[in-house]
């Protein structure tokens, strides 16, 4: 499906629930207590322009279904999190994970090691096949690089920094300034489908890492979290002439493979959109976990959102890196990574994430606080009345909720979640207006195939009315398509 006239995006409300939650508790476990409160809805196909706009306003995917944390009760605020990939600034952790990793490509000694494993004649990046590496110590060139830089490349800005994107790829198959290597490493960006060789290190991470029963890790499973074909793949312009071979063709949902010497050892997941590579999930092989694979992946994300916009894409500059929580340690980091920008829930206005603003989100980690209000350096007692002011409007910690079911819907709050508007707000022309999609299948057909809400009849119209007036609120009245305006770039309301 590659023409978006004929492939509209198709939004199915789930509405507002509330689940447990991962981000409380740790590695493998979920919270007892249904705290976790987010507006959902299932997508069966979305263009990625219409993503884009989502994930500016605070929303994200998983699979085809597409969620929004209510920031003012959930039990921990989900912040959406960019990262400019134009105004990259490396910090010190950054430098020693790139030096480290470079100096096992080169020499192939790891952090301790006084000699390199058995093996070792080194190969051109940009050579053939690597697996066998024979039974030869580094050369001397090997040596005499590893006492000057330990691995480090000779990149440099013009300013004499350290470049620490271009000193990513300096053995790298396929980058003509590449050199010599013991061990053979390159990438492959492919389209996200489900392979044998991605499910087993996904299978072999979920087990080591986030303590998943083997029985849980089904190649089913992996196609739908993370393989799903939910975008609707259209092409991508770059300028004339210039050379997009490890380039994406196209918008849409993608795997980025890591390999050394034939050997799968990591798997960015992530969407391509028009304005930015939103990061979806890190999958790393648990042999080189001293290899910090997951800052150097995030590394790569952000090299390949600067390529992309070198070679002709002026919209593209931005990493999403999915959400920050700020009293979530392994959620935290996102924050090391500079310069970044956190989203206003309730204005969706990106600010600077400056210490001021991230250290007060830490102390309230709970509730919905303004983010002008907190940059204006009020004195503490009017901090202390915000607060209050939000706290009030928290659920209450003395829920005793037993259910085993991960998540189940519940009652639209009020006030509504911020940034959402009142389900009452809409008056009942507008509800009528708007587009409905029955039958999928009807997209290729000629003839009527949209109905206005108005034409319907329904077993229970007001719980119908109640449920899509929900969903308006959330997703936004000028989003969502309407026999009055134009459909072009709105979502359709599906109901198949």
């Amino acid at each position: 499906m590659a023409s978006t006239s004929l492939s509209p995006t198709l939004l199915t409300p789930y509405g507002y629930s509330s689940g447990s939650c991962g981000y409380c508790t740790p590695s493998g476990t979920r919270s007892v207590k249904k705290e976790s409160s987010k507006y959902g809805m299932e997508t069966d196909q979305m263009t990625p322009q219409y993503y884009q706009g989502l994930v500016d306003r605070g929303w994200r995917r998983s699979g085809n279904y597409v969620y929004h944390p209510d920031m003012a009760r959930t039990c921990c605020p989900q912040y959406t999190i960019r990262l400019d990939a134009l105004h990259f600034q490396a910090n010190k952790k950054h430098k020693q994970v790139v030096n480290r990793f470079n100096r096992y490509l080169e020499t192939g000694l790891k952090p301790g090691d006084t000699s390199p494993s058995p093996g070792g004649e080194p190969v051109a990046s940009g050579s053939g096949s690597g697996g066998d590496k024979g039974g030869q110590q580094p050369s001397q060139k090997q040596n005499s690089g590893l006492k000057k830089g330990k691995g480090r490349a000779n990149g440099s800005d013009k300013g004499g920094q350290r470049d620490v994107l271009r000193e990513l790829h300096a053995f790298e198959v396929g980058y003509e300034d590449s050199g010599e290597a013991v061990h053979r490493f390159e990438t492959q960006l492919v389209p996200a489908k489900a392979t044998k060789e991605t499910f087993e290190l996904y299978k072999r991470y979920q087990i080591s890492v986030h303590k998943d029963e083997p029985g849980e890790c089904t190649m089913r499973g992996f196609g739908r979290f993370l393989c799903s074909t939910t975008l609707i793949t259209t092409p991508i312009k770059y300028a004339e002439g210039v050379d997009t071979d490890k380039l994406p063709d196209k918008y849409g949902a993608w795997h980025l493979l890591y390999k050394i010497d034939g050997r799968l050892i990591g798997i960015s997941v992530i969407d391509i959109l028009p304005s930015c590579l939103s990061s979806v999930y890190f999958i790393w092989d648990p042999d080189y976990a001293w290899a910090s694979l997951g800052k150097l992946s995030a590394l790569y994300e952000v090299s390949l959102a600067k390529r992309i916009h070198d070679a002709g894409v002026d919209g593209m500059g931005w990493v999403y890196m999915g959400y920050w929580i700020p009293d979530c340690q392994k959620m935290r980091y996102k924050s090391e990574y500079s310069p970044s920008y956190l989203l206003d829930p309730g204005t969706n206005v990106f600010h600077p994430l400056s210490a001021k603003l991230e250290n007060f989100l830490k102390l309230h980690p709970r509730g919905y606080f303004p983010f002008q209000e907190i940059e204006l350096e009020v004195d503490k007692s009017s901090k202390t009345d915000i607060s209050k002011r939000q706290s009030e409007e928290r659920p209450s910690d003395d829920s005793d909720e037993e259910e085993d079911e991960d998540e189940r819907p519940t009652k639209w709050p009020s006030p509504p979640p911020p940034s959402f508007a009142d389900p009452k707000s809409f008056s009942e022309a507008e509800i009528d207006q708007l587009l409905v999609l029955i039958n999928q299948d009807s997209l290729f057909q000629k003839g009527r195939t949209l109905h206005k809400i108005s034409d319907l009849q329904f077993n229970n119209p007001t719980g119908v009315r109640k449920e899509i007036r929900e969903f308006v609120a959330a997703v936004g009245k000028d989003y969502i398509a309407s026999a009055k305006g134009s459909v072009a770039g709105k979502a359709i309301l599906f109901f198949g």
